[in-house]
């Protein structure tokens, strides 16, 4: 009676709406910020239920948990747009609506439509998601690698060892693995088959984790480091009445971190200062003094003529010793730093932001030396989102991550926690420390395992000191890169010819 009652339901629409929303509660409930990271190994189960039931709904259900996933979790866009961008309540609800249904158009809806209608192999299903993963990341608005689902296991030190053997991608396409397992058990708990195949996944997805915590690392060489986290309000630096009592607060901080016994370097994150620190005395004067003994890192925006043409850019400074070295950003922030589509949007680009230059991407991947060893990674913001990119400074001999950042526009909400969920995978991918310095939160210290020892989550001034393992170990990921799709598509293949021959004998 019970499962009658049950089977009645799933096949109502309603039904299968009811069923995909449980699934978008289910991610967003997993993803960093809500804390129940383990609600993704079954997120899935309730869409292809719905899916099962009628996979004629299948374009429809995708946008209902598309939609109500990216319109949750991205819901900090509201403060990013409204608060701090000027824009009208409405128009800010506008563009995280429309983005929201684009995530889900272009991401959603092709797993849930192949998924529901096309193909019940789980490497297919899985593959298939992880190649929309890849999608989202490079293509959707110039690449947003965000909200993806190894992400959520950021905080899990066991599981998250895995990305430095399959990288994020990988880990992701396990979990898929996980959840459609999981589902054919439920409907034939009889077939012994998924339930072996669903303790491989597991199996598989821990053991790197098992390996590095029987056979740790261990480094010979540590460097102390002080994140400096500014901690003034995003308001204040647009009140030029509160400029002179900023500047010297953070001048301030750093000539008190420079003073920590054998303190190696000094990190401040990106958009330290209310004013344009390479031409301004004030500052440079403090930290031209203070590099004399201590390399500091900061950001600062810089504008050079290049072929008769005045470009700004975002820009990672090492000053060591009076001697500036530079890193400019090369992947933008959207509708930030750059305008998606700027040509055929103008006027929703001047609306926003107005008729002002917006940055231009840096060309080339850097690593920044200093005179004591430190080997920096330079990354800016939400390039720590892009593998890529962190891989093209590994390979350049990077021993150590620094990431700066102004995490301010995200607010107080889980904007800033997934931010930090994608830095601590980028940290176990190519087993480097991170250093970790935000505006006002959340500066941190990142293990090359991903356990987070230091952190400041509140939007106050700080200094955080630690003293972090600097090494030219090379992960597996590091590598051989995304090489364990090279084993998955044979295996496809093989199943598919199986899958044929059996048509075949049982026609004959």
């Amino acid at each position: 009676m019970k499962k009658e009652l049950m089977y009645n339901f799933i096949n109502k629409w309603y039904g299968q709406v009811l069923l995909s929303l449980l699934s978008a509660l289910l991610l967003i409930l997993s993803t960093a910020g809500f804390g129940l990271s383990f609600t993704v190994f079954f997120a899935f189960i309730p869409l292809f239920f719905a899916l099962k039931a009628n996979n004629k709904h299948s374009v429809l259900l995708g946008i209902i948990t598309g939609f109500t996933y990216f319109a949750v979790c991205l819901s900090w866009m509201m403060i990013t747009f409204g608060y701090f961008g000027g824009a009208p309540v409405y128009a800010a609800f506008f563009l995280l609506v429309f983005i929201s249904f684009l995530g889900s158009l272009f991401f959603f809806v092709p797993f849930t439509f192949v998924a529901g209608k096309y193909s019940s192999n789980p490497y297919i299903i899985a593959l298939l998601f992880v190649l929309l993963e890849a999608v989202k990341g490079t293509v959707f608005f110039g690449g947003v690698p965000w909200l993806n689902l190894a992400q959520s296991q950021y905080s899990n030190t066991l599981i998250i060892q895995s990305v430095s053997v399959f990288g994020e991608y990988g880990l992701s396409f396990i979990i898929m693995l996980i959840n459609i397992f999981l589902f054919n058990i439920i409907n034939d708990y009889k077939n012994k088959k998924n339930i072996i195949l669903l303790a491989a996944a597991i199996f598989v997805m821990i053991l790197p984790g098992i390996y590095r915590a029987v056979n740790p690392i261990e480094y010979s060489d540590y460097k102390k480091i002080a994140v400096i986290q500014s901690g003034y309000q995003q308001e204040d630096k647009w009140n030029q009445n509160k400029w002179l009592f900023i500047i010297n607060n953070i001048n301030m901080q750093v000539v008190g971190a420079s003073n920590i016994e054998d303190i190696d370097m000094i990190v401040l994150p990106e958009s330290s200062y209310p004013a344009k620190v390479l031409s301004t005395d004030i500052i440079m004067n403090v930290l031209n003094k203070v590099s004399e003994k201590t390399p500091i890192i900061f950001g600062a925006d810089r504008r050079l003529m290049i072929n008769n043409e005045s470009k700004l850019f975002n820009t990672m400074v090492l000053l060591d010793n009076r001697t500036q070295s530079y890193y400019d950003k090369r992947h933008l922030t959207p509708f930030g730093e750059y305008f998606p589509f700027e040509n055929l949007l103008r006027p929703v680009k001047e609306f926003f932001f107005g008729k002002g230059s917006m940055f231009s991407p840096g060309n080339n991947a850097s690593v920044l030396l200093s005179n004591n060893g430190i080997k920096a990674a330079p990354v800016i913001c939400f390039e720590s989102a892009f593998s890529n990119l962190v891989r093209d400074s590994i390979l350049l001999g990077a021993n150590i991550l620094v990431v700066i950042s102004n995490d301010t526009w995200f607010g107080k909400n889980q904007g800033r926690i997934q931010h930090l969920a994608v830095d601590t995978i980028r940290a176990v991918e190519y087993g480097r420390s991170m250093a970790r310095a935000t505006q006002d939160g959340i500066s941190a210290f990142i293990m090359p395992n991903g356990k987070i020892v230091l952190k400041e989550d509140k939007q106050i001034p700080a200094t955080l000191v630690y003293e972090m393992p600097v090494s030219d170990f090379k992960t597996f990921f590091s590598i051989f890169g995304n090489i364990w799709i090279a084993f998955i598509i044979p295996l496809i293949y093989y199943q598919i010819r199986q899958s044929k021959l059996k048509e075949k004998k049982s026609d004959g």
